[in-house]
This record gives C-alpha cells, sequence and structure tokens, in this order.
C-alpha cells in the first residue's frame, strides 16, 4: 500500500514539473519576445514576435505554454482527486495503478473525456508540425 502511494505521489510530481517547466519555458519565450527555435538537420534560429518568422514565434511559444499548462493541469487533477476522494475510491484509485495492464482493466471502456484529450492531443501536434513546416 505505501509502494501503491509513493508511486502515485511520485507520478503527480513528474507532471506537475514537467508541465510546470515547459509552461514556463514558453512562458520565457514569450516574456523576452524572442525564442530559439532548433529544427533536426537545420542550424538553430531566432524567431521574434515581430521581426523574422512572427508565426514560428507564435506556435512555438503557445504550443509550450499550451502542452505545459495540460501536463500540469493533469498533475493538479491527480492530487485533488486523491485527496477528496471517499476513502473507498482512493483504495480502488491505488488498487487500479498495478491493474493497469492486466487484461481484465482492458474491458472497462475508456471515459470519454480521456479519449477526446488524447485526440485534440493528436490534432494538436499536427497542427503545429504543420505550422512549423510551413514557416521554414
Amino acid at each position: 500500500m505505501l509502494l501503491k502511494i509513493i508511486k502515485l505521489v511520485l507520478l503527480s510530481l513528474i507532471t506537475l514539473g514537467l508541465g510546470g517547466a515547459a509552461f514556463l519555458h514558453g512562458f520565457r519565450g514569450w516574456r523576452a519576445g524572442q525564442v530559439e527555435v532548433w529544427r533536426k538537420g537545420q542550424a538553430p534560429f531566432v524567431a521574434t514576435v515581430d521581426g523574422t518568422l512572427p508565426i514560428t514565434f507564435t506556435v512555438e511559444v503557445w504550443s509550450w505554454m499550451i502542452i505545459g499548462a495540460g501536463v500540469f493541469l493533469l498533475g493538479v487533477g491527480i492530487v485533488i482527486k486523491f485527496l477528496f476522494a471517499a476513502r473507498a475510491e482512493r483504495q480502488a484509485m491505488l488498487a487500479r495503478m498495478d491493474d493497469a495492464f492486466l487484461h481484465s482493466s482492458r474491458e472497462e471502456p475508456i471515459p470519454r473525456g480521456v479519449a477526446l484529450a488524447i485526440i485534440g492531443a493528436v490534432v494538436a501536434f499536427f497542427v503545429y508540425l504543420g505550422f512549423s513546416i510551413h514557416a521554414q
């Protein structure tokens, strides 16, 4: 039981840390008005808000901030769900952590919100790729 609680705490801390770092990376670029863009096989370049490649700047900064905020809110949701759930719900949440890869857990339907979030993330990723390829 203690090991499961430690896993849950580490999972929430990792999502909070990664989400916060990604958001702050984008926010720092937005505040500075420029961001350094690294493309595979090309030399890095600086995109600025009112100079060279403003659409690349906008897409890069807002992508980091939106993805970071989403991951951070996922960590907050995990913490809130665990802290404010009833004791039986907490026990069930901890029990599901080890059963995630068993065949019996695949029979449960995927919640609609989770499915929409995954589909939205995939669509946003391809929109981001389209903008970044177009801006080259």
